[in-house]
């Protein structure tokens, strides 16, 4: 059994500890084409308040907020939370278990790259939450590194201390949501990395 408590003190000093540096790299190609998705949907049914959970530095946020959606930003790390504000965005030290926001407040939610730090006997009650603070109709966007099923510490991360993962392959993945959403879209990404690992972008709608 994995303490999700742990993991998320780990994660914590983690990124606490990269934070500057994350914040130096640069937006990558693959990454504004999935904002842009995700923009574009919002915009055509006329959303405007988004969520971002596991937020970092904040460059997606910046990049909603730029466009005109009203953001709000959730992370475990203090330092990314300082760097989020820095950029003039509306950000909160907070975990995935703890949404600190009344039901249905949002019209949509967006995480990248945060839910896989998950523990896997956690991650329904994560969704439970998810779930919770974004509006029935309202759209959520979940970009995960995937294709495979795993759950553990990488021993050659170079964070200090190593992140836990959980990764899930894309029909176990899919399962899963559909028990909390309705799946709209379901992409691979294939990485082409020795690891086999590809992303998984999905688009949800909340139908409660």
């Amino acid at each position: 059994m994995t303490d999700y408590r742990l993991v998320a003190s780990d994660l914590k000093r983690a990124y606490d500890a990269k934070a500057e540096e994350r914040d130096r790299n640069p937006v990558r190609d693959w990454q504004k084409a999935l904002w842009t998705q995700c923009l574009q949907s919002f915009q055509e049914e006329g959303l405007r308040s988004l969520l971002e959970i596991g937020a970092g530095t904040g460059h997606a946020a910046h990049f909603f907020q730029s466009a005109g959606l009203e953001v709000v930003c959730t992370d475990l790390s203090p330092e990314m939370v300082r760097l989020c504000r820095k950029k003039g965005l509306d950000a909160h030290e907070m975990d995935f278990l703890r949404l600190d926001f009344p039901d249905g407040h949002f019209d949509g939610l967006f995480a990248q790259n945060c839910l896989l730090h998950v523990p896997k006997e956690d991650f329904a009650d994560v969704l439970r939450e998810v779930r919770r603070v974004v509006r029935p109709g309202g759209l959520i966007f979940i970009v995960m590194h995937g294709g495979r099923s795993f759950e553990g510490v990488r021993e050659k991360d170079f964070y200090e201390p190593k992140r836990f993962y959980a990764l899930y392959a894309d029909d176990e993945l899919r399962r899963i949501l559909e028990r909390f959403f309705q799946v709209l879209s379901f992409q691979v990404i294939t990485r082409g990395e020795e690891s086999g690992d590809s992303r998984q972008a999905v688009s949800l709608r909340n139908l409660r």
